[in-house]
């Protein structure tokens, strides 16, 4: 990676981890990028998409979902920018600006704009005998990693590459998730294999769901508004 790369990784990667209100410092004379929580040292991330940490720095339950993240973050904005150096130039009738040709199956393709806000993430199909395109869903770039990874599944679902039903939706994944504790917590008996798969799908659920905990919490608040709606109100008649 050159100086230009890693600049236009670390500048890519400070805007997906202001997303996450998580807080970086300018970049070090080791050129490591500083990432702080609350004020307080979390991690250093490297321009090779790896991080750097101090155990004491991640001793508590909440820092260490942080770093977590972080990882997370570190990891798929180098994959992107990877591609987004290597790829391409696409170029099709009527398309202006620096697109670049990340992926292309069954005349559907998955293109990244650079922009001063951060990577825009397009996919569109081909018209005309491969000379225009049509039709263009567009992600990002305010969403961070998340329009990335909203691109990649349109792009699978569209281009036929995986089959649209075997896809989830987050508003599905969330209500299985529900679905999923609602079982676990309950009194019902359960064998230990089910247990585990049933736990091991909510983590895989966790991690692959953007800002589950407050979709969680508005299915639950809609439910309750719900209940409240639905109860008989007093209708004011006293009894001694």
């Amino acid at each position: 990676m050159n100086a230009d790369e890693k600049n236009r990784y670390f500048q890519e990667l400070f805007r997906n981890l202001r997303h996450e209100g998580l807080t970086v410092k300018p970049e070090t004379e080791e050129g490591l990028l500083p990432v702080e929580l609350d004020g307080q040292r979390l991690c250093l991330a490297l321009d090779t998409g790896a991080i750097r940490y101090w155990k004491e720095d991640v001793a508590d339950e909440r820092r260490s979902a942080a770093l977590d993240r972080v990882t997370d973050i570190a990891k798929i904005t180098s994959e992107y920018m990877r591609q987004m150096e290597a790829a391409p130039q696409l170029t099709a009738s009527g398309l202006t600006g620096d697109y670049r040709l990340l992926a292309e199956f069954n005349d559907t393709v998955l293109a990244g704009h650079p922009s001063k806000y951060g990577i825009q993430f397009v996919t569109w199909e081909w018209v005309r005998d491969h000379t225009a395109l049509y039709q263009g869903n567009y992600y990002g770039p305010e969403g961070g990693t998340d329009s990335y990874a909203a691109a990649k599944r349109n792009f699978a679902a569209r281009s036929g590459l995986v089959p649209r039903g075997f896809l989830f939706t987050p508003e599905q994944l969330t209500e299985i998730y529900r679905c999923i504790h609602e079982t676990l917590e309950s009194e019902y008996p359960i064998t230990d294999e089910r247990q585990e798969c049933l736990g091991s799908t909510a983590e895989q659920i966790e991690r692959c769901v953007p800002g589950l905990e407050e979709r969680v919490e508005l299915s639950y608040q809609k439910e309750v508004a719900l209940t409240a709606a639905e109860t008989p109100q007093d209708c004011g008649m006293q009894f001694n």
